[in-house]
């Protein structure tokens, strides 16, 4: 299946039980894929990075993150070049402690981090322009949000529904990569990149 470039999202179960479909090439206008959207797709080859499964675009092999291939990890490496986290990605991962969104995330998908109960913090690029209802619903560790951006520009996120709460009630932190003069809570990326607070 190649998707063409007008089509911006795929609708759950669109491809379920297609047992013989082994390639998909997702368009570059897509922008949001939904639950079971390959569910039953036994033979479908993914390409995989860091225990988790993509399907590309035709320039890009890590377009979208669809699942990850072992839900017993504390953490994963998502792909710097990845657009769309698609819904249920990181569902009942109940060892994660934190992720990183890459630089290039536009969306993140419905229920992508559902029951993550165990995920305390989350690295969400100014690239972003959608969270999916209940994203991190049941995340009831979540304490910290690292927005690389500014409190402005967290208010152009369009963040559906109302299962979105622990997403909205931890402490969000907006990057400055020069401390800041002004009060507030802030963070930047420490000598080895790891997160530090201001």
């Amino acid at each position: 299946v190649v998707i063409g470039d007008s089509v911006t999202s795929i609708g759950i179960g669109a491809f379920s039980g297609c047992r013989s479909l082994t390639s998909v090439v997702i368009g570059d206008s897509v922008t949001s894929i939904v639950s079971s959207a390959f569910e039953g797709c036994s033979k479908l080859q993914f390409n995989e990075y860091e225990n988790c499964k993509y399907l590309g675009s035709k320039d890009n092999p890590y377009f979208a993150l669809i699942e990850v291939s072992n839900q017993n990890l504390s953490s994963y490496a998502i792909h710097s070049n990845t657009k769309v986290i698609a819904g249920y990605a990181f569902s009942n991962c109940s060892r994660l402690t934190s992720v990183v969104l890459g630089d290039s995330v536009t969306s993140i998908g419905y229920y992508a981090f559902y029951d993550c109960y165990s995920l305390t913090s989350v690295v969400i690029p100014d690239s972003v322009t959608s969270i999916g209802e209940s994203a991190f619903w049941y995340c009831s560790n979540l304490t910290g949000v690292y927005y690389k951006g500014t409190a402005d520009g967290w208010k152009n996120i369009t963040i559906s529904g109302s299962s979105n709460s622990y997403l909205k009630n931890a402490t969000r932190y907006y990057y400055s990569e020069s401390q800041p003069t002004e009060e507030g809570n802030f963070w930047h990326y420490g000598e080895n990149g790891n997160v530090v607070k201001w």
